[in-house]
């Protein structure tokens, strides 16, 4: 996710599932992702992130405090704020579940 071999503006769509709650360097596979995306493009993002309820919020870097060491799980990443600095426009985006799953739509 850090190095897609594909060349730049290649894609009119990129969709990631549930992954970059998982990769090393998210905020790299953030960048790969745009650059293999054409200009206009569309981002599909779905992911784990911090819930809008605190308690959950607590349980969730509790078990992320293990999960990300053992085995690279996080939880409370916010990949959609990223967005912006990359230079995407976010046309939609809702959070589901107590607001721990966060469905993001965005455009170059």
């Amino acid at each position: 996710a850090a190095e897609l071999p594909f060349r730049d503006n290649t894609f009119d769509s990129v969709i990631c599932t549930f992954g970059l709650c998982c990769v090393p360097r998210h905020e790299r596979a953030i960048t790969e992702m745009v650059r293999v995306l054409r200009p206009g493009g569309r981002l599909l993002l779905a992911d784990h992130v911090p819930s809008t309820r605190m308690p959950i919020r607590l349980a969730q870097r509790a078990i992320e405090s293990v999960s990300g060491r053992l085995v690279g799980e996080h939880f409370t990443r916010r990949p959609a704020a990223l967005l912006p600095g990359h230079g995407m426009t976010i046309i939609d985006s809702r959070r589901e579940s107590a607001g721990i799953f966060e469905v993001v739509h965005a455009t170059r």
